[in-house]
């Protein structure tokens, strides 16, 4: 009988990620038997009130267990492959990364990249998988696991998990839980697909979506919009970047949750404490948090910031 290589000796795994949806995959890959060769992460980047450079959530993950890491900008350089080279993978994972990989990176493992996507392709392919599928009030979305290519996302998938999305929850709750189901399923699926039990099939042509980048110009409610078009917003977009709109002293108000109303009024019209009319129906505003301030019950709010009825929101 034949041994399979891989029962008595562990992988070379480089891990690519950025932000806290990966680290979840990583710390299982951590935990694993396999050996973690390398974490390439996003460079630190400028960010608070001091402007000081913070490392990624990954970044200090990997520190936190001795593991090398490396923030190229990009692998334009030649010096960039050459390291990865050195360090010679089995398999590269890849998850959120945000930096494009060149067919020579994705060429260079013996089992090539594998990214963790979070949707249910090609169904989202692209930066926010997770909000456009709340905006367009989709039922479930899932993890797709996929052998990279040159395209967006267009690999050949070697499996996929649904997970359902419930609205009575915002973006966080549903990036947690795709995070989780991520990490519970990453390890069985490298295993099965270097020993050749599965086998990556291509996407279908059908069914394409892109799940373009949040603009900052989604945040600002418009009112215009149908009830159920801002109340999928308000959930998909929390809490970053959060939508708002703006009260009559010219405050930003963010809406932290909300559900709809069947109050009938003109787009952005104070019909009640806090009932807003939209281009269809309206919307109950729920909680908020004031600019500046902290989070509260509207009603909590209006004591001290009243909105007359009537007005009409910007």
């Amino acid at each position: 009988m034949i041994k399979d290589p891989f029962s008595q000796s562990s992988l070379r795994i480089v891990f690519m990620g950025t932000p806290v949806f990966s680290i979840k995959p990583l710390q299982e890959l951590i935990n694993s038997g396999h050996s973690l060769e390398a974490v390439y992460t996003q460079p630190p980047r400028k960010s608070g009130r001091g402007m000081r450079k913070n490392n990624s959530p990954i970044h200090d993950l990997a520190l936190e267990n001795n593991i090398p890491v490396l923030t190229p900008f990009n692998f334009n350089e030649k010096d960039s492959i050459n390291t990865l080279e050195e360090i010679a993978p089995d398999i590269i994972i890849v998850s959120a990364y945000g930096i494009i990989l060149p067919k020579e990176v994705l060429e260079l493992p013996r089992f090539g990249c594998l990214n963790i996507h979070a949707s249910i392709l090609p169904r989202w392919r692209g930066a926010a998988p997770i909000e456009r599928s709340m905006m367009a009030g989709d039922k479930y979305t899932g993890i797709s696991f996929m052998l990279m290519d040159e395209g967006l996302d267009t690999g050949s998938v070697l499996n996929n998990f649904e997970v359902p999305i419930n609205y009575e929850h915002n973006a966080e709750f549903l990036h947690d839980k795709l995070s989780y189901k991520a990490a519970s399923e990453l390890i069985n699926i490298i295993e099965q697909y270097v020993k050749g039990s599965i086998t990556a099939i291509p996407q279908e042509n059908l069914g394409i979506t892109y799940a373009s980048k949040i603009l900052k110009s989604e945040s600002r409610i418009d009112w215009s919009k149908t009830s159920q078009e801002i109340f999928l917003s308000i959930k998909a977009l929390n809490p970053f970047p959060g939508t708002w709109f703006e009260s009559q002293e010219n405050k930003r108000i963010k809406i932290l949750d909300a559900e709809e109303s069947g109050l009938c009024g003109k787009p952005g019209e104070v019909l009640d404490s806090l009932i807003i009319g939209c281009g269809e129906n309206s919307l109950k505003i729920l909680n908020v948090q004031p600019e500046g301030g902290k989070e509260m019950k509207v009603d909590d709010f209006l004591r001290g910031n009243p909105i007359n009825i009537g007005y009409i929101m910007n």
